[in-house]
């Protein structure tokens, strides 16, 4: 199954990633991980950006 196209909310991105929402809306909102605005306040995580994520955080907690 191709998932490149695959988008996220930030409530499924905290539930695959064992974390509080509020932790996904503070990594966007400091940069750390992207995200599309929708209209309003909707926002959609790709895989792509997730798995980058994802990937740069392992790098941080085996050196850290």
């Amino acid at each position: 199954m191709d998932t490149s196209n695959k988008y996220y909310t930030a409530e499924e991105v905290a539930e695959m990633l064992k974390v509080t929402t509020e932790s996904v809306r503070r990594w966007i909102r400091d940069g750390k991980l992207k995200s599309v605005k929708l209209s309003g306040k909707f926002i959609r995580i790709s895989q792509a950006d997730l798995d980058e994520f994802v990937k740069s955080m392992r790098g941080v907690t085996n050196n850290g």
